[in-house]
């Protein structure tokens, strides 16, 4: 299992999504591999893109949209949902793709304790 390069995330964001689904994102947290599959991923395509972050220009909320591509956008939604998006296209074209859902491989003993009350079909969906 390798990581996708950085130069990966350069491309279209609706060309990433696509490519994304099924890869694996995998996080070591306290010594233990914690990982899922991505099965849902949504592209938000920069300004014109009327449900993108982008579209109204930089804020400092949606200022990692404008960074380099391979970044990390995450951001609370509702006072309740962390989302991950990872920026896409070139630095400066506020593109993401927000990675939906991952179904759990690994390490799920640690998401039960981090989410605790929840479903397991619900710790990693946004």
């Amino acid at each position: 299992m390798n990581p996708f390069p950085r130069e990966f995330f350069a491309q279209n964001a609706r060309t990433v999504a696509r490519a994304l689904l099924g890869a694996q994102l995998v996080r070591v947290l306290d010594g233990s591999a914690l990982s899922g599959r991505i099965v849902e991923t949504e592209a938000y395509t920069g300004i014109n893109d009327l449900a993108s972050h982008g579209r109204a220009g930089r804020t400092p909320r949606n200022l990692p949209m404008w960074e380099d591509p391979g970044h990390a956008y995450v951001y609370l939604t509702y006072g309740v949902h962390w989302l991950l998006n990872v920026v896409c296209e070139p630095a400066g074209q506020p593109a993401a793709v927000l990675l939906r859902a991952i179904e759990p491989l690994s390490g799920q003993a640690t998401m039960a304790e981090r989410r605790p009350g929840l479903r397991p079909r619900d710790w990693t969906s946004g």
